[in-house]
């Protein structure tokens, strides 16, 4: 039987939660980059509510595998949100924004993250619309420091997206 990275099938689901991509064995031939797309599209292949997050921390991950790709990947995704939104890097922490195609349409997965030595997290939303400035700012939430898991519907309601977004395609 093929393993999900082979088969090409997301390995992202409700009951299978984000950090579980990061557990699974990797394919001979893995990129963090391939790595990172792999769990942007299984986020936004989620068929959930308008809003949903997903929360890795370092800490609170067990899996050692896990634990060696979380700085590297928090870097590659950095470096890609930036090039997306034509801003510049930040490898260390700050704001993620990234647009991709889900089960019905485009969806925006949004994050917060920190990634030095000692505090490695990450904090995804899942949203049908982009979020505003001002909604964006609520990344910023205590739930970084939190265990890994996945939380169900948050918000909902048309939004505008950041002004550094809008040319996105």
């Amino acid at each position: 039987m093929a393993q999900p990275h082979q088969a090409g099938t997301p390995i992202v689901t409700a009951t299978n939660p984000i950090s579980d991509l990061l557990a699974a064995p990797l394919s001979p031939d893995w990129t963090v980059e391939g790595l990172a797309e792999q769990l942007l599209g299984a986020i936004a292949g989620q068929h959930t509510a308008e809003v949903q997050e997903f929360v890795l921390d370092a800490d609170a991950t067990t899996d050692s595998q896990s634990r060696r790709l979380l700085r590297p990947l928090l870097a590659c995704l950095a470096t890609k949100s930036a090039a997306e939104s034509r801003t510049s890097a930040d490898l260390y922490g700050g704001r993620l924004a990234f647009k991709r195609t889900g089960p019905e349409g485009s969806v925006w997965i949004l994050g917060q993250f920190e990634n030095r030595p000692g505090t490695v997290r990450v904090a995804f939303r899942r949203s049908n619309s982009p979020l505003e400035n001002s909604e964006t700012n609520a990344l910023q939430t205590p739930t970084l420091s939190g265990s890994v898991s996945h939380q169900g519907p948050a918000h909902s309601g048309a939004t505008k997206p950041p002004d550094q977004l809008a040319t996105q395609t």
